[in-house]
């Protein structure tokens, strides 16, 4: 069977990007709470409840603080003065949580993984955090999940470096959880090119700065190079071990569109894409200038007298 959307007949309402955007994360009554208010403008959550048959009224609330936390809806006080700026959401206590559970299975789910990957059982205070991320910070509890699991295997089982972390993880435009599992093997990746650099610097990984790792990170993903011309950096830069002036030859062959340690080498590189290029030839050309030198001509001028 194939089916068609039917033509609408002015009974159609405008819902926004944003809510299918956040389709792969929010749950169906989630959903259905935004398609509700978006058609009825209704926010009461007694009345949501009542006309789509939720469980419970705690379950419409969690809908309304998901929608608020992605951008949909936006927090007011009643006796707020007009034009004054709306509040911040206000984060969801324990109580609110232990019921709001009852409900939203993920909440279980994001606790339950958060005492595994730390090890430990969590304080209600970092379950307030870890469940918060989630329902006003519009996080998706796999990319949560994942970003806890992360943040423990470095050794950092804090709820405020895993909120530090998903930062982080949105200022680089992850959000679903596909997402983050992409991420999640950039930044392995990430880690091996940035111990191969340590081992040609001679250093430990943990010398390493931030700064030098965004520079390590640029060479391979912006720049486009492998370890090869990493190691070519480093050769052309001889005994002198340092990122930065590394850094400078890298960027350098980049400017100039040398993408290959044969570009380097070659005549391409010209007028010189670093002080210290390089101009062996990877093998002999057969044409040794010292060769026979003995039997070379003399090209002094001779003599009057020998060439009278």
């Amino acid at each position: 069977m194939i089916y068609r959307l039917k033509e609408q007949k002015g009974d159609a309402i405008a819902v926004p990007q944003l809510v299918f955007a956040k389709l792969g994360i929010a749950e169906e009554y989630n959903v259905r709470v935004a398609l509700y208010v978006l058609a009825t403008g209704v926010t009461d959550p007694e009345k949501i409840c009542a006309d789509l048959k939720l469980r419970s009224k705690m379950t419409a609330e969690s809908a309304l603080a998901f929608w608020a936390g992605a951008g949909l809806l936006e927090r007011y006080e009643e006796n707020a003065a007009p034009g004054e700026e709306p509040s911040a959401p206000a984060p969801m206590t324990w109580a609110e949580i232990a019921a709001a559970s009852r409900t939203d299975p993920m909440i279980s789910s994001l606790i339950d993984c958060a005492q595994a990957g730390f090890a430990r059982p969590l304080t209600h205070s970092e379950m307030e955090k870890l469940v918060n991320l989630y329902i006003i910070d519009g996080f998706a509890p796999e990319t949560v999940m994942l970003c806890v699991a992360y943040v423990a295997s470095k050794g950092k089982r804090t709820m405020g470096a895993v909120s530090h972390e998903l930062k982080v993880w949105r200022a680089e435009g992850v959000e679903t959880g596909e997402q983050a599992d992409t991420h999640l093997q950039l930044l392995a990746l990430r880690a091996q090119r940035e111990q191969y650099v340590s081992g040609l610097l001679g250093i430990a990984e943990s010398e390493l700065t931030l700064g030098g790792r965004k520079a390590i990170a640029r060479w391979y993903e912006v720049y486009g190079y492998d370890d090869a011309m990493v190691q070519e950096a480093a050769v052309q830069a001889g005994p002198k071990r340092d990122l930065w002036y590394w850094n400078s030859i890298l960027k350098t062959w980049n400017a100039k569109g040398l993408r290959t340690v044969h570009d380097v080498r070659g005549p391409v590189a010209g007028a010189g894409a670093s002080r210290n290029i390089r101009v062996d030839r990877e093998t002999p050309s057969g044409n040794d200038f010292l060769k026979n030198a003995v039997r070379r001509r003399s090209l002094r001028k001779k003599s009057d007298e020998t060439s009278q």
